[in-house]
């Protein structure tokens, strides 16, 4: 029988799995945990794979032989050696599209709760105090400008919302033009006249070489010292000793982040407990809707590519 490995997921059980794959092939599970070092003598064998967070890396695909695809249960395909993978000739898949709705919600959510204090005045109750003035000045929001860095789906959607709540919206993304907005409410700026201008900074990019660190001392020390940061793409994009720093030396009012370089992080990590920061923990994608539609989709892809068919959503080159 075919062989589906997947490596590591943090689901109840496997039957959207099965059930996509049943009577194609045997779906056989490496741990029930995400992000498991992953031993490159499992994979030999596996006609495909489905993997969550366990890094693949050059190792790996090197004992995929026989592999048809490696499918990503996300978007983002930075924990798979994809030079490797296009060596090997192996297709790499995300599921694009599964948490639009749900990662733009977060963030305006987290953005929301910056611009309404809601981190500082929940632990003033908390504590027993009644402080109406530990989290101002507040301002409305009408008032604001809300900056998008990374202006694709998701982006897109935040803008939409933070349009609707009468903030001005700017976005930069360097692989779009003005024209790309015409019909759009942000208007497309540089990404340093964004950071100028921005009293939010919402990130929305791919972590890519480019992109990781973006966010560095220089970076902080160019935004706002009334701004604040929300971020729901990749933790390595933010390079969270120097938003540390910049929170700590007032050169920006406060974070709102739903991950980290390193997850989760360690209990003396300097933005953990933060009082200017409001953190959650990986869960912007997360819908009980958006979880079973990433599951049955990556199998699908899977399923399509042991029939020999064409398949989605590659995001790599691999060789013939």
């Amino acid at each position: 029988m075919v062989r589906v490995v997947i490596t590591d997921h943090d689901f109840d059980d496997l039957a959207v799995e099965r059930e996509v794959l049943d009577g194609v092939a045997d779906v056989v599970e490496l741990a029930d945990r995400p992000g498991v070092d992953v031993d490159p003598g499992d994979l030999v064998d596996a006609d495909a794979v489905l993997n969550l967070r366990s890094t693949l890396s050059a190792d790996h695909v090197d004992a995929l032989s026989g592999c048809r695809v490696v499918a990503r249960y996300g978007i983002g395909v930075d924990n798979v050696d994809l030079g490797a993978a296009n060596d090997a000739g192996v297709p790499v898949t995300n599921v694009p599209d599964y948490c639009q709705e749900e990662v733009a919600t977060h963030a305006v959510a987290l953005l929301l709760a910056l611009a309404r204090g809601l981190g500082r005045y929940d632990a003033s109750v908390a504590a027993g105090d009644w402080d109406r003035d530990v989290a101002t000045p507040l301002h409305r929001l009408s008032t604001q400008t809300v900056g998008v860095v990374g202006y694709g789906a998701i982006g897109r959607a935040v803008g939409a919302r933070a349009a609707a709540l009468e903030a001005s919206v700017v976005a930069s993304d360097p692989f779009l033009s003005p024209d790309d907005l015409d019909d759009d409410p942000a208007t497309l700026v540089e990404f340093d006249e964004l950071l100028d201008r921005a009293d939010y900074v919402t990130v929305h990019s791919p972590l890519t070489p480019e992109t990781e660190g973006l966010f560095d001392a220089s970076t902080f020390e160019r935004m706002r010292d009334s701004a604040y940061l929300v971020n729901v793409a990749r933790g390595p994009i933010v390079d969270d000793e120097a938003l540390a720093a910049a929170l700590d030396a007032g050169t920006l009012r406060g974070a709102a982040l739903d991950v980290f370089p390193s997850e989760p992080p360690a209990a003396d990590h300097p933005l953990r407990g933060h009082d200017r920061v409001v953190a959650t923990p990986h869960v912007a994608w997360y819908s009980e809707e958006a979880n079973t539609e990433r599951r049955r989709t990556a199998a699908t892809i899977v399923k399509r590519a042991l029939a020999g068919e064409s398949i989605p959503n590659v995001q790599n080159e691999p060789s013939a």
